[in-house]
C-alpha cells in the first residue's frame, strides 16, 4: 500500500500549524531581547544626538560673548555711534573704540575720476583701429579695436568685458550734439585715478578723484574711500555729506540691549541643557517609566561639569566675579533667572567687570565655550558614546542574521521531523484499517 506523504492529511496532524508554533515559539525570545536592544540604542543615540544640538547652541552663545579670533568685536559689549546730525554722516563702532563724545567735521567728500571721449556722431561712430590703454590704481589693462568692431559702442563693450579690467567703467552718454565714451574708475580717491594712452581715442577728465577729508575734534584725516576708518580707532564714519565749517557731535556709547540679548542668549540656551537633561534623565513614579539617558555616566559627567562652571568664579573679573552679582541666580530646577534691573545697574556701574566675568581669562563664557568644545569634539565622550552603541547596533544586526539563519535551519529540520512522524502514522494507520478489516472477516 502506498504511502500518504502530503502533512497532515493521513494522520490528522496540522503540521504546518505546529510547525509554525514551534518556530515562533523558538524564535520570539531572540526576536524580542534584539528588538528591545535595537530601539533603545537608536533612542539613545537620537537622544544624544539632541544633547548635541542643544549644546552646540550653548557653545555658539558662549563664543558671541568672546572677542573673535580676528579682533572682531563680541556681541556683549557693543557700542553704538551716533551722529547728532545723521544727514553729514553715519558711524559704526567696534568694541575697541572709547566710548565718548567727538566733534566731526565733513570738509570733503570723497569722489570717483572720469574721462569724457572727444564728441561722435553716435555710439556707432567708428573709432579706429589700434589699442586703447587704460590705467587705474597703478595698473593697466589694453584693448584693441579692430574693424569691423571698431565702434565707439564696441569699445565701450570691450573695455567692461575686458578680463584684466582693473577698475573702469564704461558708458556711453548722448546728448543733441552727439556721443561721449565716458570712463568712470570704479574706486574713488586720488590713488584711482584714470589713465589714458592711444593713438586713435582722446579723452579729458570731466571729473577729477578726490580723497576724503575730515576733521575730528581738530585732527585732520583724508581718505580715498568715503568710508572713514582712520580717523578714530575703531570708528567707521561713512561720510555723506560735506559741509567745511560745520562741526557735527558723535556719541559712542554701550549698547545696552545688544549686551541684554547676548546673556539673555546664553542663559537660554544654557537653560535649554538643563532641561534637555532634566526631561531624558527623570523617572516617573506613576508610570514606572525611565528616561532613556537615566544613569548615562557619559551625561551625568557632562552635566556636573556644565554646573560647575556656571556656579563657579571669574577671579580676575573684579567687583563681579560670579553670576549670581550681577543677578543671574540658579533656581531650584537648576535653570538660571536674570534679574535685568541688576544686570543693568552692574553694566552701567564697572561694564568691564562685567565684559571680564564672561569673557576674561578665566570668564565664564571662556570656560563655557572650551568646555563645550571639548565635549563636541569628534574624540570626545559624546562622540565615543554614540560611536560605541553605532557599533553596538551593528552588533545587533549580526545577531539578528545569526537568529534568522538558526531558526532556519531549525525550521527545515522540525518540518522534516513531523513530515516524517506524519507518513509513519499515515502508514500505521492504513496497516490498522487493514488488520481490521482482515480480522472482521475471520469472525
Amino acid at each position: 500500500m502506498a504511502a500518504i506523504t502530503s502533512a497532515g492529511i493521513g494522520s490528522g496532524l496540522d503540521v504546518a500549524s505546529i510547525v509554525s508554533q514551534l518556530v515562533a515559539a523558538e524564535r520570539g525570545p531572540a526576536d524580542q531581547r534584539i528588538s528591545i536592544a535595537t530601539t533603545r540604542a537608536n533612542t539613545s543615540i537620537s537622544a544624544l544626538a539632541n544633547f548635541r544640538s542643544a549644546l552646540a547652541n550653548l557653545q555658539t552663545a558662549s563664543k558671541a560673548l568672546l572677542p573673535g579670533s580676528n579682533g572682531a568685536a563680541s556681541s556683549l559689549g557693543k557700542l553704538t555711534a551716533t551722529p547728532a546730525k545723521p544727514d553729514y554722516f553715519s558711524a559704526s563702532a567696534e568694541n575697541k573704540a572709547v566710548a565718548g563724545n567727538y566733534s566731526v567735521e565733513v570738509v570733503s567728500l570723497a569722489a570717483a575720476n572720469k574721462r569724457a571721449s572727444d564728441l561722435y556722431a553716435s555710439s556707432s561712430a567708428v573709432v579706429g583701429d589700434g589699442d586703447v590703454t587704460l590705467a587705474v590704481g597703478g595698473k593697466s589693462f589694453t584693448v584693441n579695436l579692430t574693424s569691423p568692431a571698431n565702434t565707439l559702442a564696441d569699445l565701450r563693450d570691450k573695455i567692461n568685458a575686458a578680463s584684466d579690467n582693473s577698475g573702469v567703467g564704461a558708458a556711453i552718454v548722448s546728448d543733441g550734439s552727439g556721443a561721449r565714451l565716458l570712463l568712470t574708475s570704479r574706486a574713488t580717491g586720488t590713488a584711482n585715478a584714470v589713465s589714458v594712452t592711444s593713438s586713435i581715442f582722446n579723452t579729458t577728465e570731466s571729473q577729477p578723484a578726490a580723497d576724503a577729508v575730515v576733521k575730528v575734534d581738530g585732527f585732520t584725516t583724508t581718505s580715498s574711500s568715503n568710508a572713514v576708518t582712520t580717523a578714530v580707532d575703531g570708528l567707521t564714519l561713512n561720510l555723506v555729506k560735506a559741509e567745511p565749517g560745520t562741526s557735527t557731535t558723535l556719541t559712542v556709547g554701550l549698547d545696552q540691549k545688544a549686551s541684554e540679548a547676548a546673556v539673555a542668549t546664553f542663559v537660554n540656551a544654557y537653560n535649554n541643557v538643563v532641561k534637555f537633561i532634566a526631561t531624558q534623565t527623570k523617572f516617573d513614579p506613576v508610570a514606572k517609566t525611565a528616561g532613556i539617558l537615566l544613569g548615562d555616566s557619559t551625561v551625568l559627567s557632562a552635566t556636573q561639569q556644565l554646573r560647575n562652571v556656571i556656579g563657579g568664579s571669574a577671579d580676575t573679573a573684579g567687583v563681579y566675579k560670579t553670576l549670581s552679582a550681577i543677578g543671574i541666580t540658579t533656581s531650584a530646577d537648576g535653570t538660571l533667572i536674570s534679574d535685568t534691573t541688576k544686570f543693568n545697574k552692574a553694566t552701567s556701574t564697572d561694564f568691564a567687570a562685567v565684559q571680564r566675568l564672561f569673557a576674561g581669562t578665566d570668564g565664564l563664557a571662556t570656560k563655557m565655550s572650551a568646555l563645550t568644545t571639548t565635549l563636541l569634539a569628534d574624540d570626545g565622550q559624546l562622540q565615543a558614546k554614540t560611536d560605541g552603541l553605532n557599533s553596538r547596533l551593528k552588533d545587533l544586526g549580526k545577531q539578528q542574521t545569526a537568529v534568522d539563519v538558526r531558526i532556519q535551519a531549525y525550521e527545515a529540520r522540525t518540518r522534516a521531523q513531523f513530515t516524517a512522524l506524519d507518513t509513519l502514522m499515515s502508514k500505521l494507520s492504513s496497516t490498522s484499517s487493514y488488520l481490521t478489516q482482515q480480522l472482521a472477516k475471520l469472525s
